[in-house]
């Protein structure tokens, strides 16, 4: 049995997974069935008890949930260059990164976001993102970045799978909502200026859009925010 990677790009926790694949070159080795069953399905809850994405079916039938756990368990597994760095201190600013983006930036930018997506959101929830809450999330996710060409170092890492899908909607969705800028963040600035430029962003961005467009372009699929993680 292929593993199967279930959900969708239009969620950044999804695309991670799938920049991780891309950059390892193996996209071929996993199958991409969609949401089998439908949101909120029983097939769906079955592996996913939240009823969100992404997971993964593995090989032998079983599940695995959470979009940083499954891109993780997908570089170890299959082959291709491994993005988590042999040196410690390294793969510790590549997790710090990542873990950051989880737990920091994330609820810090969810108020503007749940505006692009139609939900009901107070002056002061975004005044307190834009002024407050996401500018202190870059502060902290650049504070384990450094100098090299990538998030971390010369080399690609899972951390760019991470940077390089929220900082695409932190541009979409934030930015629809007068939020611009880095905030001072010199370093992730100059990063998201360059990685745009490569071939792994570039493909991402058209699976995202396509996603998107299939989502909110016309009748058939419906996705909330809060079902992708």
């Amino acid at each position: 049995m292929t593993m199967q990677l279930c959900g969708m790009s239009a969620s950044p926790y999804f695309e991670r997974v799938m920049v991780v694949l891309d950059i390892k070159g193996v996209l071929a080795d996993v199958s991409y069935p969609g949401v089998p069953g439908g949101f909120k399905s029983v097939e769906h809850t079955a592996h996913h008890p939240k009823a969100m994405i992404p997971y993964l079916i593995k090989e032998d039938g079983s599940s695995l949930t959470e979009g940083q756990l499954i891109a993780e368990y997908l570089d170890h597994k299959l082959g291709g260059p491994t993005l988590l760095p042999a040196d410690i201190d390294k793969a510790m600013q590549v997790r710090a990164i990542c873990r950051i983006f989880d737990l920091y930036y994330y609820p810090a930018q969810r108020p503007v976001g749940a505006a692009y997506f139609g939900g009901e959101v107070t002056e002061a929830e975004i005044a307190k993102a834009r002024n407050e809450d996401i500018p202190a999330a870059f502060r902290y996710i650049e504070k384990y970045m450094d100098d090299g060409e990538y998030a971390v170092g010369n080399s690609w890492s899972v951390a760019d799978a991470v940077l390089m899908t929220q900082l695409y909607w932190y541009e979409r969705a934030i930015g629809h909502e007068g939020i611009h800028g880095f905030f001072g963040c010199k370093r992730m600035e100059a990063y998201w200026d360059n990685i745009q430029k490569t071939d792994i962003a570039k493909c991402s961005v058209e699976r995202v859009e396509k996603a998107y467009n299939q989502i909110f372009g016309g009748p058939g699929t419906s996705f909330e925010a809060g079902e992708a993680e």
